[in-house]
Order: structure tokens, then C-alpha cells, then sequence
């Protein structure tokens, strides 16, 4: 298996595994466009009318908060940081995040969606803001590069909890589930929570033994329960925070030290037209590096 690494999301967009081909729900290799091509299917009851379960509810009520009245693409904006923790030691504040993506649901039936995300992130000084080229990690004392990315996703939500159509690597655990984490004061929060090990390596003439590697991504959506209550046509305001609990991401140059890196992220929905709200520098970065993304919601408009 060759090295891989984990960054935000974790085994869907940080550890390389990205491919052409995705993973079907029944398991076997489709095309990204063919495993996601379904017609979207009506809001509303099941087939026949028939009852929604309450896991397909919950399913319902997530989209709901994440995506748009029309399940038209919106935009994420989110800003953070990154911290580390050796075994043994207070944990400690390395690097900011910020970085945004693209998100659309397509729906397959009541309570089940598949799930499109597009994602740019940057890895920052925590003192300036300013993008980092390299930084000196404080653990080792080593100039390293960070790894920003430009990390593609595609899942499936439903009642069984969350899929990937992503390819993993043979062995690799994964495993994620959408909950109602509260409602407290008005408000919702509900959860995708996504655990991911990935499987090491023997030691070769050419290269060490790699561990075990594992990922929790916690991230946590909020929105108030008076929008969500409205009519279907009504947009709802939503908030989202990650917290991730990972192996020491391989960039960072700590492979064989032990403890976790976190990341813990804050940010909000927008609608994918509302591009004023991108920060300059973020703007800035993406129309010199990735040219083409600020298209991505474009691109997807007619596909289903």
C-alpha cells in the first residue's frame, strides 16, 4: 500500500486514496458520475406514500440543515486550528486552517443521499494568517512543507449510516453515522461522525515500517429549530465545528512519536452564489491555484 496521509477529512479527502473509480454501495468499481447519476427524487413520504422510518427522519432533517430548499450546491467557509499532543505532554496550538468547500446532495429515495463535497484548505501562521510555504515544527525542531489540499468526497447517507464511494485501501475499517446530538434552547445540533483505520505496513529494503493509523472526524451541525420547523421552501442557517482526533498527519515529519494530532474547526453555510463572502486571501489563493474550482457548483448544475 503506498504512504498515505490524513489531513481534515481523513480517509475520504486527506489520504490520497482518491481515484477515477469509486466504490459502489453493493462494493464493486463505478465511474464517480455513474455511481452518483440518479434522478433526484421528490421531497416528501416514502414510495406509495409510504411512513418514513425515524432513521430516515433524521436523515431528512441533516440535508435539511447542510444543503439548500432545492438541493442546489452551497458553499462552506470555515477557519481554524491545528493542534498537537505528544504522549505525556499538554497539548499545544501548531498551525491555522482556513479554507472552504462545495457541498450538493442528490437524493435517492426518503432518507437516503448521495453526498458531493469539493474542499480547498491551507495550512496558516498562527500568529500572521499568512498561507504557509514551510514551517518549523516545534516538536522536531525540522523545517516541513504543509500539505494544503484541494480534496474531492463522495458518500451516501442513510440509515445505515454513512458509505463511502471513495476507494480504501485492503483492510481499511471504516465506518460513520449521522445523530441528533441535541436540542437545547431552540437550537439543533445533529452529527457526522466519521472513524477510519488504516492498516500498516511491514518494513521493506526500501522503506520502515509504517503503524497503524486512525482518524475520528467529529463534525457537528447547528441550526434553529424554528427554520428547520418552517416550510420546505424556507433556507436554513447553519453552523458547523470539527474536531478530529488523528494519527500525527505524515507532512508533520512525526512518524514513530507518540500521541494525536486535533483539529477544531468553526464555520457557517452559504449559498454557493454568494462568492463576496470568500475572504481576499482565500479568493486570492484559489484563482492562482485552482483556477477552476469556483466552477465546481456550474459543473454540477443538471447532474443528478
Amino acid at each position: 500500500m503506498s504512504v498515505v496521509d490524513i489531513s481534515r477529512r481523513g480517509l475520504i479527502s486527506g489520504l490520497g486514496l482518491l481515484a477515477v473509480s469509486t466504490i459502489t454501495a453493493e462494493g464493486s468499481l463505478a465511474e464517480p458520475a455513474a455511481a452518483l447519476a440518479t434522478a433526484a427524487a421528490p421531497l416528501g413520504p416514502g414510495a406509495n406514500g409510504t411512513a418514513v422510518s425515524g432513521e430516515a427522519r433524521t436523515i431528512e432533517r441533516f440535508i435539511r440543515m447542510r444543503s439548500s430548499p432545492d438541493l442546489s450546491p452551497v458553499m462552506w467557509l470555515y477557519h481554524g486550528v491545528l493542534m498537537g499532543k505528544l504522549e505525556g505532554q499538554l497539548a499545544r496550538p501548531l498551525v491555522g486552517v482556513g479554507g472552504m468547500s462545495f457541498t450538493r446532495a442528490v437524493r435517492r429515495a426518503a432518507g437516503v443521499y448521495n453526498w458531493e463535497l469539493d474542499e480547498v484548505g491551507y495550512y496558516l501562521d498562527l500568529h500572521s494568517g499568512e498561507v504557509l510555504p514551510q514551517w518549523l515544527n516545534p516538536y522536531t525542531n525540522k523545517l516541513v512543507k504543509p500539505a494544503h489540499y484541494r480534496a474531492p468526497e463522495h458518500m451516501q447517507y442513510s440509515g445505515d449510516g454513512v458509505k463511502s464511494y471513495d476507494p480504501v485501501p485492503p483492510g481499511a475499517d471504516f465506518r460513520g453515522e449521522i445523530t441528533t446530538l441535541a436540542e437545547v434552547g431552540g437550537v439543533v445540533t445533529m452529527t457526522e461522525d466519521l472513524y477510519v483505520r488504516i492498516p500498516g505496513a511491514s518494513a521493506t529494503s526500501s522503506a520502515a515500517a509504517a503503524p497503524d493509523r486512525v482518524l475520528a472526524s467529529l463534525g457537528s451541525f447547528t441550526a434553529q429549530a424554528a427554520a428547520l420547523a418552517a416550510a420546505p421552501s424556507r433556507w436554513v442557517d447553519c453552523q458547523m465545528n470539527y474536531a478530529t482526533m488523528n494519527s500525527f498527519a505524515r507532512w508533520l515529519g512525526m512518524d514513530g512519536m507518540a500521541g494525536v494530532q486535533n483539529m477544531r474547526l468553526s464555520g457557517a453555510k452559504r449559498p454557493a452564489s454568494d462568492l463576496a463572502a470568500i475572504p481576499a486571501w482565500l479568493r486570492a489563493r484559489i484563482d492562482a491555484e485552482h483556477p477552476t474550482f469556483l466552477e465546481v457548483p456550474r459543473n454540477w448544475a443538471g447532474q443528478h
